[in-house]
């Protein structure tokens, strides 16, 4: 009978371990997960298409929304193309702006062949092109069962 009651107790904790919601980034098409928890931020990098020179968005996530925070260039012109308020600062050698307040509940990403777009946190590091082809995602805030991060989709 204690055997059973065992039993029984460990189902349930497992059930409830599983049923716990997760924080990630949702990428669609495909429903792909990637952990990201609330506060922690992640890189959007790209090839900037006017001026042909990488850029790095570097976004966080805040509850059920996504904000950039500060844009970086090796290029003066591609930080400028933003047309922020503020100062452009040197760091290194790349130049560097923060971002004005402001979140979006999903960033949507047009994948182009000559855009090098990756997405980098702290567990993943994804090439767009490779990863989902010429094509439209969306990257979205959201929280799901720890369940389904174990199969990184839904």
């Amino acid at each position: 009978m204690r055997a059973i009651a065992l039993g029984v107790v460990i189902v349930a904790l497992t059930g409830v371990v599983l049923a716990t919601p997760v924080a990630v980034l949702r990428i669609d098409p495909g429903g792909h997960l990637y952990a990201l928890a609330d506060g922690e931020r992640y890189e959007y990098s790209y090839q900037q298409s006017i001026y042909q020179v990488p850029v790095i968005e570097e976004h966080v996530r805040e509850g059920d929304t996504l904000r950039i925070v500060r844009v970086r260039s090796r290029d003066l012109r591609a930080v400028e193309y933003f047309r922020w308020e503020g100062q452009i600062r040197r760091e290194g050698d790349e130049f560097v702006q923060d971002a004005p307040p402001a979140g979006v509940a999903a960033l949507t990403i047009r994948i182009t062949a000559e855009g090098a777009q990756r997405l980098r946190g702290s567990g993943f590091d994804i090439s767009l092109r490779d990863a989902f082809g010429e094509n439209v995602v969306i990257v979205t805030p959201v929280s799901v069962p720890r369940a389904l991060t174990l199969v990184g989709h839904t």
